[in-house]
């Protein structure tokens, strides 16, 4: 984790003087397009961020910090936010929250917004694998990843209890008498459980080996064809989507496992216009235990990942790091809770 770069820092390496690099950052004054041009490339170079607080109160710090988070088109992305801010607010920080959208090129899409905006920190949700062995996260300011993928060592790294909670979760409706379990949102357009057993990150592939491990356990095998692929994202449409799939295949199921709450509200709505009655005749279980859970018909039966406890050590671990801690990396793992709801018996 390297030092925060200073104004003086800038000044040398594009041989002007600070003066011309606070015309720069304040876009006043008069230069010549080609030295704007060079202030401005060695700002981006060495990931310069305009440190708001030492600029109006001489203290060093904002008392900002940033959340890098996919987007606001599932439960899961604004209840996150909200518990981020919630953490930050009661250590009397602020948030600055950026989102750069599902199916792109995911936290790499904002880090240029980063370097202007001058929070203290970051915290990135990352929702797919890193390139480069996680190089993105060195970064000039400290940075907490919140993710299901690997960081490679690299920084402070809170993630779910995925397997775990999946493997008790499957295990408490085979042994209610479930025995066709379905999932939607399975990572593989085809089932391949070398891929999913071997994986060694991924929410959907984590969860997914929870699953089966579960069944393995009690000397069963799932039925292959009732893994419903979801490669672009877990959303509410998929969920539908998946449902209407395995409910015209014919396939004989009684329960579903959804990776998130956004495919289980989704499934339901699809079982509901089937005129299936679920619990009765089908239950769904989804993941994330959002609010919205309370207000769905029925009310969804969901794993509670303790959002929560997540949100708020990643905010204290950043927030550590900006007060000063430069001690080793550290790797946090949330709780979880079955909370039971109408859709389930």
């Amino acid at each position: 984790m390297r030092n925060r770069v200073t104004i003086k820092d800038v000044a040398k390496e594009a041989g002007v003087s600070i003066k011309t690099v606070s015309n720069v950052i304040n876009n006043t004054g008069s230069m010549r397009p080609q030295t704007r041009k060079r202030v401005e490339s060695v700002m981006k170079k060495f990931g310069y961020t305009i440190n708001v607080s030492a600029r109006n109160l001489k203290t060093g710090s904002s008392k900002l910090i940033g959340l890098g988070v996919f987007d606001f088109s599932q439960p899961f992305g604004s209840y996150f936010c909200d518990k981020v801010i919630e953490a930050a607010r009661n250590l009397d920080y602020g948030v600055i929250v950026s989102t750069y959208g599902v199916g792109g090129d995911g936290v790499s899409t904002i880090i240029d917004e980063t370097y202007r905006v001058g929070a203290d920190g970051w915290i990135f949700f990352v929702d797919g694998p890193l390139r480069n062995e996680g190089a993105i996260l060195e970064q000039p300011y400290p940075v907490v990843m919140a993710s299901d993928y690997d960081s490679y060592g690299k920084v402070d790294h809170v993630t779910m209890p995925n397997f775990n909670s999946m493997h008790d979760v499957v295990g408490r409706l085979i042994d209610s008498g479930s025995k066709n379990i379905a999932v939607i949102g399975s990572p593989c357009e085809t089932f391949d459980y070398d891929a999913i057993m071997n994986a060694k990150e991924g929410t959907q592939e984590l969860r997914l080996q929870g699953y089966l491990t579960a069944y393995e356990d009690r000397g069963l095998a799932p039925e292959p064809s009732l893994f419903v692929p979801m490669t672009h994202g877990l959303t509410t449409f998929g969920g539908a989507s998946g449902m209407k799939k395995l409910l015209n295949s014919g396939r004989d199921f009684d329960a579903v496992i959804c990776l998130n709450d956004a495919v289980a509200i989704g499934a339901m709505h699809e079982v509901t216009k089937h005129g299936i009655k679920i619990p009765e005749e089908m239950q769904i279980v989804g993941f994330d235990n959002v609010p919205e859970d309370n207000y769905s018909n029925p009310s969804l039966t969901s794993i509670d990942p303790h959002t929560e406890l997540y949100a708020r050590r990643a905010v204290e671990m950043l927030i550590e790091r900006i007060e000063g801690y430069h001690g080793p990396v550290r790797s946090f793992e949330s709780m979880y809770t079955l909370v039971k709801r109408g859709s389930t018996k």
